[in-house]
């Protein structure tokens, strides 16, 4: 899927659950209604994409590495993120990323 062009326009995060959920490599499995509001795109069009989709490009990829490196170990994550939405548009929101386990820890 392209990705937008950015637009130096803020659309406002209300604060309400924004939910996704990846597998181990970044690719979305699921995401909740206030995902499809807040970002632009559907459902059948976010799932399958990589989270990445989303990343502006104001973001520093260093950050989300060391992002990967705290989930990976099980850890939470937080942060501020700039996100893209699908019209180039974006929005702040701060990420609580907490890392799904199996039986045995991994």
């Amino acid at each position: 899927m392209k990705r937008p062009t950015p637009v130096n326009e803020e659309v406002l995060f209300d604060g309400r659950s924004l939910i996704s959920e990846t597998d181990t490599k970044g690719i979305i499995t699921y995401v909740n209604r206030k995902f499809t509001e807040m970002t632009g795109y559907t459902a059948l069009e976010a799932v399958g994409q990589p989270h990445s989709l989303l990343r502006h490009p104001d973001m520093p990829k260093a950050g989300f590495e060391q992002m990967w490196k705290v989930i990976q170990s099980g850890k939470i994550w937080e942060g501020y993120v700039k996100n893209l939405r699908k019209d180039g548009k974006f929005y702040w929101v701060v990420v609580h990323i907490v890392p799904k386990l199996d039986e045995e820890g991994n």
